[in-house]
């Protein structure tokens, strides 16, 4: 075994490889262990930046809305990046969530680019089925009456069975007209309505044998009560609502007078004379002849008497003051 002495130190040379592969080992354990730490180490960095990023989130901020001349608070809103992102990823499921719905269940599907084409090949579809059953049914007649015409030709159409007795005679059920309820009423109501009616029992007086024309249509707001002094009936309608003359006749006074204002009155056959007061204006003049349903007058309020918008309207036989609702229905 060679030595070899160096000073105080010993060396050999035999135990050099086994040094080496000491060294090797210690170099590797060594690497070893730094990478482990380096590894801890990036965890440790990960978790760090997971809290930190966990803490910026639920951070709080405070969103304020100033008057940029007084700086007074007009609006202010705590806040987190959390419920931004919670309230943003709502708002959006919302917008998609609406939009699918307009687009699925309203007539703007049909601006889409391809659901238009789709339902102009669904009714081609449908029209050309509808064609197709058509053609399907002409052809099937054709095909009877072809059929009916061969057997025409050849003369092999069967016997028919004709009617052996046709003087028997036929047994006609007697047909029986009874009024209901219903129409009666609905006669009455239709009656009530017209204003010349074909029945010759409806709004004629007893001695007459004419119809008579309602003067206007309105509300009676004061009846007729000869007791006090009243003559005739109040009847409100719109203003500038035309007059009419309740049969034919000449007009025998057209006048102003204070307490009635613009009056009109007529001379009918059998003695009946009629009145009519408070007028706006009169389209008549005294001395003419008029015809039943005729405008005669505008529906006003002149005269210290008047209260409003209305006609005072008189009928009068003989002297004596008839009531007018006796004759019409104003209403």
């Amino acid at each position: 075994m060679n030595q070899i002495f160096a000073g105080k130190f010993t060396f050999n040379r035999e135990s050099e490889p086994a040094n080496a592969n000491r060294k090797n080992i210690l170099g590797i354990q060594f690497e070893n262990s730094c990478r482990f730490e380096v590894r801890v180490m990036a965890k440790k960095s990960e978790k760090q930046e997971k809290k930190k990023l966990i803490k910026r989130l639920r951070n709080h901020y405070k969103m304020v809305i100033l008057n940029i001349d007084t700086f007074e608070e007009r609006f202010s809103l705590l806040l987190t990046p959390m419920n931004v992102l919670v309230i943003g990823g709502i708002g959006l499921i919302a917008i998609i969530a609406v939009t699918f719905l307009l687009l699925g269940w309203t007539p703007l599907r049909f601006y889409l680019p391809n659901y238009a084409d789709e339902i102009r090949v669904k009714k081609l579809a449908v029209e050309a089925s509808l064609k197709a059953d058509s053609m399907e049914v002409a052809l099937a007649q054709r095909d009877v009456f072809i059929r009916n015409m061969q057997h025409v030709v050849d003369g092999s159409v069967g016997s028919v069975n004709l009617d052996t007795n046709p003087g028997t005679p036929l047994e006609l059920q007697p047909v029986t007209y009874e009024r209901s309820d219903e129409d009666s009423m609905l006669r009455e109501e239709i009656e009530n309505e017209d204003l010349v009616n074909l029945n010759p029992k409806f709004n004629r007086d007893n001695e007459s044998s004419y119809l008579l024309f309602p003067p206007i249509k309105g509300v009676v707001t004061d009846r007729f009560n000869p007791q006090k002094d009243h003559f005739g009936i109040d009847i409100a309608a719109p203003k500038d609502e035309p007059i009419k003359a309740v049969d034919d006749g000449t007009i025998i006074i057209a006048t102003y007078t204070a307490e009635t204002g613009y009056i009109i009155q007529i001379q009918h056959d059998n003695d009946l004379l009629s009145v009519y007061k408070h007028n706006s204006v009169l389209l008549k003049k005294q001395g003419t002849q008029v015809r039943a349903g005729e405008a005669i007058a505008i529906v006003g309020e002149t005269g210290e008497f008047s209260t409003g918008p209305h006609l005072h309207f008189e009928m009068w036989r003989n002297g004596v003051a008839l009531n007018p609702e006796s004759f019409f229905s104003f209403e």
